[in-house]
């Protein structure tokens, strides 16, 4: 959900060509106003599961595209919903927040659901009187949960197994903090910020933070950031042209080696949010419509205009 469009003159426009892939549309859904910003897979189920910022809900899709609420408005104290992963066990976890008109309420979220029961079996609640943004998250192979916090520019931490959110780093470490994955030994996360620091590496032994650069250009703004064989997938809503960018690193995973472009400019793009990978595809939200509630106090802008919500893939 990163609007923060700094030093946007510094990105590229121009790429190296290659034949494009075409992505394709997976499902549609009929509901217009669900201002959706995360997406999840449940292999279990071969279900995915989309976010609502606009209501307050979880949205379950089934494999042949069958959509209804996991988790109804509201339900539970749920707030905004952004980001979501589902577990190795069939844990729904799933970051959300007040909606930052209200001055008043300043709680960020990350709900855990049982994906079989349909029940929160836990709730991180942070309320400290600052302003939070829980934005997205990633899970490690050994069960434990960093959370990417946008507002204060931080991230935080949720041990195996442990009933408390733990600071990670400090605030304003990461700015604007969005996209998580890590590398594939996981002995870094990799986090797309908003601003001047572009991708970072942050070394998990020691919180130590260092950028990813490339040669030529800046690597930031991406929202969703996904790891897939030594590739960043990266989707790009911050600036022109909209994509589906590709970003291989270099051996050591410390610096971008090459950026393609898999997807752009195409029609159905209206500010794509985040994706998942399922096998060899890659499943992403194509029109979460946000620019029709970012400042408007909770209101959508132009409901007429609104579109039925698009899910896309292509082949990675």
């Amino acid at each position: 959900m990163n609007k923060h469009a700094l030093l946007v003159s510094l990105l590229f426009v121009c790429h190296v060509a290659f034949a494009q892939k075409k992505a394709e549309t997976a499902f549609i859904l009929q509901e217009r106003d669900l201002i959706p910003e995360g997406i999840a897979y449940d292999p279990a189920e071969k279900a995915f599961y989309l976010s609502s910022i606009y209501k307050r809900k979880i949205v379950k899709i089934t494999s042949d595209g069958k959509a209804s609420d996991l988790i109804a408005t509201g339900t539970d104290e749920i707030e905004q919903v952004l980001g979501m992963r589902v577990d190795a066990r069939g844990l729904l976890w799933a970051c959300n927040n007040t909606p930052e008109h209200d001055t008043i309420r300043k709680i960020s979220n990350v709900h855990v659901y049982d994906l079989r029961t349909k029940k929160m079996v836990k709730r991180f609640k942070l309320e400290d009187d600052n302003r939070h943004l829980f934005n997205d998250l990633y899970i490690t192979k050994a069960g434990d949960v960093f959370v990417t916090d946008t507002h204060a520019g931080m991230l935080w931490v949720v041990r195996k197994d442990s009933k408390a959110l733990e600071e990670f780093t400090k605030a304003g470490s990461v700015a604007f903090a969005n996209g998580i994955t890590a590398t594939p030994d996981e002995k870094f996360l990799i986090v797309s910020t908003g601003g001047p620091q572009g991708v970072v590496r942050v070394d998990i032994a020691t919180k130590h933070i260092s950028p990813v650069p490339n040669d030529r250009y800046m690597v930031m703004g991406y929202d969703g950031l996904y790891q897939y064989n030594n590739t960043l997938i990266g989707v790009q809503n911050t600036f022109f042209p909209e994509s589906i960018q590709k970003i291989t690193l270099n051996a050591t995973s410390d610096r971008a080696a090459r950026i393609d472009f898999l997807c752009e400019r195409d029609a159905k793009f209206n500010a794509p949010t985040t994706g998942v990978i399922v096998g060899d595809q890659f499943y992403f939200i194509a029109n979460s419509q946000l620019l029709q509630i970012i400042g408007n106090k909770g209101k959508i802008k132009d409901p007429a205009s609104l579109e039925e919500t698009i899910i896309m893939k292509i082949k990675l």
